[in-house]
């Protein structure tokens, strides 16, 4: 969606983002969701709606940013998001 190409882009959006305020885990995740794509995607769509959810996400990427680096690519990229996001909030 943040692509492009539909119409109604932010209603859509917006709306989304209210399905995700109904699938919270108790964890700082969604269920049905994925958590990295997800906050990708909220990263991009600047909205009070989205700022919420990345909030309520933000505990969980504290703890993850606690851990300590292995040096794997993967987890590398799962920082840089963590980092994003709480910068953004």
């Amino acid at each position: 969606m943040t692509a492009g190409g539909l119409s109604k882009k932010m209603q859509r959006l917006s709306s989304g983002v209210e399905i995700l305020r109904a699938h919270r885990h108790t964890d700082g995740r969604w269920h049905r969701f994925p958590f990295y794509y997800t906050l990708l995607a909220l990263l991009e769509f600047d909205d009070k709606k989205a700022t919420r959810e990345l909030e309520y996400a933000a505990p969980r990427l504290e703890s993850i940013l606690r851990r300590r680096d292995t040096g794997d690519p993967y987890a590398s990229r799962r920082r840089v998001v963590a980092e994003q996001v709480l910068a953004r909030i």
